[in-house]
């Protein structure tokens, strides 16, 4: 087995993998479903390139097809490590088939500050387009190989990435699931208007809210009942649900993404961690209730901007168990059907309860800011008492914390 470096671009390998004779391909039958990076975990291979920042090696198989009219070797290639930032997201990405994450930072280049974040390839300056397309990675070219070597050589590179407990919940998923889910997630809510950190995408925590949120809704819908949303019980829930998540609540889950996409295409400070898996029951409900996207945003920006102790006290420590989460959706769903002056006894709840439907007065008392704060939107500042940054850092600590194992080495990887 011989190696060699191979000085091709980007743009040079996608017109190979994207020519008649196929010169660039990516059949390996030993190589794990192809799936889907999450939007941040691409964005930020995007933003790596255009910083100059280190990647990890594309590595190819140099394979002989022959020779061409003048004698000369004719090769292809088969992508062996380099899968996902090269087929799934850079070549797609050159064909604007997808936007680069909301909580990107902006990259400096050549002494100029650009801002990425939420544009499509077509939508970046010419020069950052050019570094895009012309970059090249170092690129391993392996020859005289047998598959045995080439399989042994692709585990091995694969080994010992560590794995956020989202990320071993895809396996639970299964391919199916997964693939559904991501396409939800690569929405204009999950992309752009969830206030996420960027630790927090890279851990794929998006994937937890969606996850959380189906819980709930489960909860809401089914009857169901958990102890806990923390990240190792939707692991639980993820298995749960492999092979058995049906249409109906597929079509019902894609109808409320699709709704908040509408509600909520730039970034929202109110949907945190901690809030963003309640506002996704919320929504079930205004759409059954048939309140238009922008209305919904109305509200929530109205009750973040509303003084609610109970939704506080609920949103701290332990805020993943069931009672506080229960409490979170109690409140909010009283304050929903006040601001649309619903008869609440007329509205489907978020969960079967033998307490009355309303909050002490002491808790009902909305403390409203000023009227320019109020009618704040999303491109707004959005105040509210349990917005604090140690209410976000909390989410999770008490169940989450040994669940969830962080690498940053090897942050481009191939361990899907």
């Amino acid at each position: 087995m011989n190696r060699s470096s191979l000085p091709v671009s980007v743009n040079t390998m996608k017109k190979w993998y994207e020519s008649d004779d196929k010169v660039l391909q990516c059949t390996l039958p030993f190589q794990r479903h192809s799936g889907m990076w999450s939007p941040i975990l691409k964005s930020n291979l995007v933003w790596s390139m255009l910083a100059d920042s280190y990647i990890p090696p594309i590595v190819l198989l140099k394979d002989k097809r022959g020779e061409d009219s003048k004698g000369k070797d004719i090769f292809g290639y088969q992508v062996l490590e380099g899968q996902q930032r090269l087929i799934t997201t850079l070549f797609p990405f050159l064909n604007d088939e997808w936007t680069l994450h909301g909580s990107v930072e902006p990259v400096e280049v050549d002494g100029f500050t650009y801002d990425i974040a939420g544009r499509k390839f077509s939508e970046l300056e010419e020069e950052l387009q050019d570094i895009i397309k012309n970059y090249r990675f170092t690129v391993q070219a392996i020859e005289n190989y047998t598959m045995e070597e080439a399989e042994k050589l692709y585990f091995n590179i694969n080994s010992g990435v560590a794995l956020s407990a989202m990320q071993k919940g895809k396996a639970k998923l299964g391919t199916e699931l997964i693939e559904f889910l991501n396409t939800l997630l690569a929405g204009s809510f999950f992309t752009q208007g969830i206030n996420i950190t960027e630790k927090q995408a890279l851990k794929e925590d998006d994937l937890l809210m969606l996850m959380q949120g189906m819980a709930l809704l489960d909860m809401k819908n089914t009857g169901r009942d958990f102890k806990t949303i923390s990240a190792s019980a939707m692991l639980g829930y993820a298995e749960s649900i492999r092979g058995s998540y049906s249409e109906d609540a597929q079509q019902t889950l894609m109808e409320i993404v699709d709704y908040l996409d509408k509600a909520f295409p730039t970034k929202n400070k109110f949907l945190r961690k901690n809030n963003t898996p309640i506002v996704i029951v919320m929504a079930s409900i205004a759409l059954e209730q048939n309140v238009e996207a922008e209305a919904f945003r109305a509200f929530v920006n109205d009750f973040a901007n509303s003084l609610y102790p109970a939704y506080e006290e609920a949103s701290g420590s332990g805020n993943v168990k069931i009672t506080n989460v229960k409490q979170r959706l109690k409140v909010m769903f009283i304050a929903m059907c006040d601001y649309f002056r619903w008869n609440i006894d007329d509205v489907d709840k978020p969960f079967e309860s033998e307490e009355a439907w309303f909050l002490d007065t002491e808790d009902s008392e909305n403390s409203e800011v000023d009227d320019d704060t109020a009618s704040a939107d999303e491109d707004s500042p959005i105040t509210g008492s349990f917005m604090s940054e140690s209410t976000e850092e909390s989410i999770g600590t008490e169940e989450e914390g040994a669940d969830e194992t962080e690498e940053n080495s090897g942050i481009f990887a191939e361990s899907e």
